[in-house]
């Protein structure tokens, strides 16, 4: 859940945003600390309905240092707020190898089907991609398993550069149905065992 960000990356809140009643990041995302293990797809034991973190000010460190791309970067659209739209927006942070600077990127973890109608879609993963900005699907996996991540910029390439909204459109929805038919394996948390909390 925690990106880690290096010197540089650190992204301004987008005023204006703010997380209300959205409760995504707490059963999307895994998070292992000692205080806390969840493995996605489980609510989160403090998470309480309508009202958000039980915890919040005591909340785990990774849960304190995260924010969607929804909050965090202002090219994501206003309509693709997370709970509404079913698409969570995550930064990540490119590390290549051979000494070169690390890179910003996205990844677009589209939740259920209702996400490929999601008002203002592909419009933001368009932007991404003309942008140059690594740009990633991600499809969970079954809860308590890995999710499937795949970059799209190439594939997604020529639909965006010709300004085909219903190619990029259907070029997801084929990408995500070939994600939920990948192998996804059990997430392993280095904190200890999980004890799964019933899914949302």
């Amino acid at each position: 859940m925690s990106e880690n960000l290096p010197p540089g990356f650190e992204t301004k809140l987008v005023p204006g945003r703010e997380c209300g009643t959205c409760d995504v990041c707490c059963v999307s995302l895994t998070i292992d600390e000692p205080a806390l293990q969840k493995p996605q797809g489980y609510r989160c034991r403090n998470l309480v309905p309508d009202v958000g973190c039980g915890v919040y000010d005591s909340r785990p460190q990774t849960c304190r240092a995260f924010y969607c791309g929804w909050r965090r970067l202002g090219w994501v659209k206003q309509e693709l707020r997370p709970d509404h739209s079913r698409v969570l927006v995550r930064v990540q942070i490119e590390r290549p190898k051979d000494g070169e600077a690390p890179r910003l990127g996205v990844v677009f973890t589209l939740l259920d089907h209702r996400a490929l109608k999601a008002e203002g879609l592909a419009e933001t993963v368009a932007a991404a991609i003309l942008a140059g900005v690594p740009t990633y699907l991600g499809v969970p996996g079954p809860p308590g398993y890995t999710a499937g991540v795949a970059r799209i910029n190439d594939v997604l390439e020529h639909a965006v550069m010709t300004r085909d909204k219903s190619a990029v459109l259907a070029i997801l929805r084929k990408a995500r149905a070939s994600g939920k038919v990948g192998d996804h394996v059990p997430v392993v948390l280095k904190h200890g065992k999980a004890t799964p909390e019933p899914k949302a």
